[in-house]
């Protein structure tokens, strides 16, 4: 592999998937419910993540260490060569998605292939509306493979329609400014009214975004939609004010869009699990900013904040987040999660949720508060999951037991807990849940697909069926590609259209 692709690879994998592998015995535990389906994004640490600031420290580093890379002697010196010349690298770093669709009662699947023009294409994937799906390449550049102009690109999908290439995106969205390795697309929200004008709104994550001399402080673009969709002109950017923002911020990382003052303007609710007030001793909590819709567009910055209630380091708050009305209320619920949260401060960081009601002014505290083992990093990933028409909140713990565990949760029932998805002592490969959904697959059963970049050489997806209250043993998915590899099964979302996608960001591409 060149020297660049590889430590690009390195680089961005080690900010985001909880890579690692822990020792212990304990068979699948079988929920007292039905258990769930799933829904929502968000950022999981790196196994070696012992340093207090994983996505800045790790993520910068592709900015702040990208001249002399790019000098790589390996890297395309033609800014328009495209694959396919004979003075091509032998090698091209493109990232990829697998599409499973037209599943059978067994699990079986038909699959598509798409691969990307670089830049971790498939590292994050999302549902956008009942109409729309992205997936986001955070290090694409303008043009392709000119590793000195990556801008990220995040492509937009309709769901009606069959997928089979890259240029099937209904949009392709570039940072506004063009502006380098800022981490455009990490995260997207739902669409949205944010300017009340009666066409949806896009906010995007730029979380290594700098601020003059802080670098990764983060920002939110806000693409403004009209009769047209979305482009590049019709935009607007956010960031902390100067009372919140700091170096290493990555603000944005997370992202919901909501009504929360009911005003009709969609407000925005943006993570940083670096972000806060600088405590003594150095470090932040991690923080969530709600910034203000309006007639004129999103505010330029904060409105309030949201900070978890131990007052230490490393907790990671805002990691990630999703939104939804959980108890049937048609008022919006809030779920942040901080894969390094405390419950007390004496308690070690095992990570964790709060749990905000809609109706209730989530700035007096949250709702709930869940948290998971000691060490487990407890809530990397958060998924909406819903079965018989009954909706759950899904939590991963990629730390958990032997190789990470799916922790199921009944929001009729305050939260209740309602089982596990975990590996067999059995099971033998070495590495971690990465991310996981779920998809109905015949009147009565639902399979749990869960991927694991570290899984075998190349990553791999593991399946059980969820039946009559039972949760099978896990087994390598039916759909399974013959020879995983780039990081395959980084990301797993269902988009809502009777199809789960695969992310491999890391493949390499070879000629």
């Amino acid at each position: 592999m060149p020297a660049l692709l590889k430590t690009l690879a390195i680089m961005l994998c080690a900010v985001l998937i909880a890579c690692g592998g822990s020792s212990s015995d304990e068979e699948n535990e079988i929920p007292d419910e039905n258990v769930p389906a799933g829904d929502s994004d968000a950022a999981t640490p790196d196994e070696n993540d012992e340093d207090p600031n994983p996505v800045s420290d790790t993520d910068s580093a592709v900015e702040e260490n990208d001249e002399d890379e790019n000098s790589d002697a390996d890297s395309p010196e033609n800014d328009n060569e495209t694959p396919g010349d004979d003075s091509d690298p032998e090698e091209l770093q493109t990232g990829g998605i697998y599409i499973f669709s037209d599943f059978d009662g067994s699990g079986n699947a038909q699959s598509r292939e798409i691969l990307g023009n670089g830049g971790f294409f498939g590292f994050s994937i999302m549902t956008l509306s009942d109409k729309y799906w992205a997936v986001s390449a955070i290090h694409e550049s303008i043009p392709a493979f000119d590793w000195d102009k990556a801008t990220g690109k995040l492509y937009i999908f309709e769901k009606e329609k069959k997928i089979e290439k890259l240029e099937d995106a209904a949009f392709v969205l570039n940072h506004p400014e063009k502006s380098l390795n800022v981490g455009f697309g990490y995260a997207a929200t739902e669409l949205c009214d944010i300017n009340g004008d009666g066409f949806d709104d896009l906010a995007v994550s730029s979380h290594l975004a700098p601020f003059g001399d802080l670098y990764a402080a983060g920002e939110i673009v806000v693409f403004y939609g009209d009769a047209s969709g979305w482009n590049e002109e019709n935009t607007s950017i956010s960031r902390l004010s100067d009372k919140y923002i700091q170096k290493a911020d990555s603000i944005s990382q997370s992202l919901v869009c909501l009504d929360y003052d009911s005003d009709g303007f969609a407000d925005i609710f943006a993570g940083g699990q670096n972000a806060g007030p600088e405590l003594n001793g150095g470090g932040s909590q991690g923080m969530v900013a709600m910034f203000k819709g309006s007639a004129q567009g999103l505010s330029e910055h904060e409105n309030s904040v949201l900070l978890p209630d131990v007052e230490e380091k490393a907790q990671y708050f805002g990691s990630g987040m999703l939104v939804k009305d959980f108890n049937g209320d048609t008022l919006p619920d809030l779920v942040i999660a901080g894969w390094g949260l405390k419950e007390s401060g004496s308690s070690s960081n095992s990570g964790g949720v709060y749990i905000y009601l809609g109706g209730e002014n989530w700035f007096a505290g949250a709702s709930k508060k869940i948290f998971g083992e000691a060490d487990s990093q407890f809530g990397s990933a958060l998924k909406i999951i819903e079965i018989g028409g009954k909706k759950y909140l899904a939590v991963l713990a990629p730390k958990d037991k032997n190789y990470g565990t799916v922790n199921f949760y009944d929001p009729a029932e305050n939260f209740a807990a309602r089982g596990r998805f975990s590996f067999p002592s059995a099971f033998a490969e070495e590495g971690n849940i990465s991310d996981f959904d779920t998809i109905k697959i015949s009147a009565d059963t639902d399979l749990i697909v869960v991927g694991g970049k570290t899984f075998g050489n190349g990553g791999m997806t593991y399946c059980a069926t969820i039946n009559n209250k039972t949760i099978s043993e896990p087994e390598v998915c039916r759909f399974q590609p013959d020879s995983p590899e780039g990081g395959f099964g980084y990301s797993v979302k269902n988009t809502g259209n009777g199809e789960i996608v695969v992310g491999k960001p890391e493949y390499i591409h070879r000629f």
